[in-house]
């Protein structure tokens, strides 16, 4: 019996909004409080950008009855309006990684393909599985984060 985790996640959506307008709700301070990492009934307070090749993102995120969570997000790859490639990390609010094996470093790409004035985002995230936190749990956190980033694009 295979009792490995299943570690990787794709999830691919048709957003009805032009390409540069996804790409700057995925690069922008303002814009990615309004869905990036986020279930339906969380908040971001706090989100820091340092967009460039070794930057990173930094966000508090909180839940109601949850205490603030932080995540820092560091820019590998940037391909200008196509495609972002980061690793993930637990941290705390100075940015400071606090990963373990429950929550260990992950690695998140979006890409992004012009479809006639929509977009196609196509999302992969890789390694953050474990005991813990299953695929089936980050599966349903994208999904409804992507929902935000759908409602969103509707406002600008």
């Amino acid at each position: 019996m295979n009792t490995e985790l299943k570690n990787e996640l794709t999830i691919v959506r048709v957003l009805n909004a032009p390409r540069e307008r996804v790409w700057r709700a995925c690069r922008e301070s303002e814009a990615l409080k309004q869905w990036w990492g986020q279930p339906k009934d969380a908040t971001m307070l706090i989100c820091e950008v340092d967009f460039r090749v070794g930057g990173s993102l930094l966000c508090g995120i909180e839940r109601p009855g949850d205490a603030r969570i932080w995540f820092k997000w560091t820019y590998r790859e940037i391909v200008d309006g196509e495609e972002l490639v980061m690793e993930q990390h637990l941290s705390d609010e100075t940015g400071s990684e606090r990963d373990s094996t429950d929550f260990p470093a992950s690695m998140v790409t979006l890409r992004l393909e012009d479809m006639n004035g929509k977009t196609k985002l196509t999302i992969v995230h890789a390694g953050m599985a474990s005991e813990v936190n299953r695929v089936e749990n980050f599966k349903e956190g994208w999904s409804q984060s992507l929902d935000r980033l759908a409602e969103s694009l509707t406002h600008r």
